[in-house]
């Protein structure tokens, strides 16, 4: 199988990811904003990677804009936030809030914890960040939303590595009953 990874991030944690992708799986990676429909024609599959940027995916217009090239391939989509692994009830609404049903039903989509150095944000950012920090009830994501965090892991990919591993063997396994039968 044929593959390429995407992705679209603010501060390198989602790049970090996707160069990890691309040297554990072989394939080349490139910014959303690089990846045209003529380039994603040459592919089976499409690891998308995104951010999330105050409850939305940074690559999320890019996927609309890219939907029709995208719909029959077999889509991976890693997500990195901040949102820890327990939190599921958070990970379900970024989904429906940032994807459509049918796209959820089609990929694989797998939530890795990223990285937040607060003093590498922007100012918005960071001022966004703290404005976020008053609000926030909870004093674990009060702490963590005032002082960053950094749960950057090649291992946390291993999931997503398997998944597209155990892909790429159903379909060699499916394109040579195909080549057989002819």
């Amino acid at each position: 199988m044929n593959g390429i990874i995407v992705y679209q991030g603010k501060y390198g944690a989602t790049e970090q990811y996707a160069q990890w992708l691309a040297d554990e799986l072989h394939m080349p990676f490139l910014k959303a904003d690089e990846a045209t429909p003529t380039i994603l024609a040459g592919y089976d599959l499409v690891i998308l990677g995104s951010s999330v940027y105050v409850g939305k995916l940074t690559i999320g217009k890019w996927l609309k804009r890219n939907s029709s090239i995208l719909a029959n391939k077999k889509i991976f989509l890693f997500i990195v936030c901040g949102t820890t692994a327990g939190d599921k009830a958070e990970q379900r609404l970024l989904l429906r809030t940032n994807l459509e049903p049918g796209v959820l039903k089609t990929t694989g989509v797998f939530f890795l914890p990223g990285r937040c150095v607060v003093s590498k944000l922007s100012w918005i950012d960071r001022f966004v960040l703290k404005l976020g920090a008053m609000l926030q009830k909870d004093p674990q994501k009060k702490a963590v939303m005032n002082h960053g965090f950094d749960h950057m892991n090649k291992k946390n990919l291993r999931s997503l590595v398997s998944a597209v591993g155990q892909e790429c063997e159903v379909e060699a396994v499916m394109g040579s009953k195909a080549t057989r039968r002819h």
